[in-house]
């Protein structure tokens, strides 16, 4: 009995030391708005839970964004990864895409994907990610005739866990 619990603990053992620990990471930003000709159209309060499950080969996307109006909206963006590559699905099912990532697994520099909202729209999304304290990413938005619309700027810090609660926790109570 005490020999088959042995085995049984080093099974277990086994598999919990070679599971690659989950990441989060929370960012708190602006995005501002302009048109293809840089006339301003406002900005927007972002923050931003990321998280990334090597095992599942899944990186999660949490945003709440606060629109110039006040508006306060959840996204939760999947990226699924194979190899270099991802696919990309939000889970309110209107945007879908695929990108391709660049520099060392799970820790990547750069991305660059094309997704499609089920409205026509073309969002062309580049992230740079070379600090891990700082994210910057530039997204062109097209409509269906291919015409771009506006452009988003995106500047985000690094925050802590318990800031980024507290903010979302006060922004979602509206």
């Amino acid at each position: 009995m005490k020999a088959g619990l042995a085995v049984l603990c080093l099974v277990l053992f086994a598999r919990a030391a070679g599971a690659t620990p989950v990441e989060k990471m929370y960012y708190v930003g602006e995005a501002k708005l302009s048109s293809p000709a840089g006339q301003s159209f406002g900005s927007q309060a972002f923050l931003l839970e990321k998280t990334h499950d090597p095992d599942h080969r899944l990186i999660v996307e949490r945003a709440i964004v606060v629109k110039p109006d006040g508006a306060v909206d959840e996204f939760t963006m999947n990226l699924q990864v194979q190899g270099d590559a991802f696919t990309i699905k939000d889970t309110k099912a209107t945007v879908q895409g695929t990108g391709t990532l660049f520099g060392p697994a799970w820790h990547w520099t750069y991305f660059k994907a094309i997704y499609k909202s089920t409205n026509g729209a073309q969002i062309e999304d580049e992230n740079y990610m070379t600090d891990p304290e700082v994210l910057v990413a530039r997204k062109k938005i097209s409509g269906p005739d291919a015409k771009v619309l506006m452009y988003m700027d995106i500047t985000l810090k690094a925050t802590t866990p318990k800031t980024f609660e507290l903010l979302a926790s006060a922004l979602l109570k509206k």
